[in-house]
């Protein structure tokens, strides 16, 4: 079994979270929860990159579609009459075609974070995607507003600060996609011995 406290996952604050001067908030939030960086840099990502990194598959355009819609049901606005059409998949493929140009529009931050069970326990800290949907207490929840009701009326994406992985799946994909093995390293923090009694 595969040892759940050396969990990697991958995560990057966008270009509006790297812009409005978060990016110090934004990581010390996961490090104040007991993950540590083990790989970091600031680039300015590659449509070719991001093409890869946003998957064309059916699966995820329905996702992202489909978050939009229940987000515009939440508010009785009419998907059809703003997206010009209330197929998910083709929603998916509008904001699929935003993300890429906005993410490689601008610098972003990219880190590999590492702890028990990172991939989930980082998805809890950065909150909903739609922020509008955020907890308090969440990254999202705490820094960012926008909604699809919002964005979608300027034809871009959502501006949700930051990507984290979904899977360990997705995570191991990610990670071998925006970083090259000599780029990440292992140490051991102080507080380990604390936080897992060694």
């Amino acid at each position: 079994m595969q040892d759940v406290r050396n969990e990697r996952t991958l995560v990057f604050i966008k270009p509006d979270g790297v812009q409005r001067g978060l990016v110090g908030e934004i990581i010390g939030r996961f490090e104040r929860a007991g993950l540590k960086i083990v790989g970091v840099k600031m680039l300015q990502p590659s449509r070719e990159l991001l093409d890869r990194h946003y998957p064309s598959a059916e699966d995820f355009l329905r996702t992202i579609g489909g978050k939009t819609t229940e987000a515009f049901q939440t508010y009785g606005v009419d998907v059809k009459g703003m997206m010009g059409t209330d197929d998910p998949r083709e929603i998916g493929r509008q904001v699929r075609a935003w993300l890429i140009d906005y993410v490689s529009s601008a610098p972003v931050v990219a880190f590999v974070l590492e702890g028990a069970h990172a991939v989930s326990v980082v998805r809890k800290l950065v909150g909903a995607t739609l922020p509008v949907f955020a907890n308090p207490g969440t990254i999202r929840g705490d820094l960012a507003v926008d909604a699809p009701t919002v964005a979608n009326l300027a034809k871009r994406p959502v501006r949700n600060l930051i990507h984290a992985s979904g899977t360990v799946d997705e995570a191991s994909f990610e990670i071998g996609l925006w970083f090259r093995p000599e780029e990440l390293v292992t140490y051991r923090r102080a507080d380990e011995s604390a936080m897992f009694g060694e």
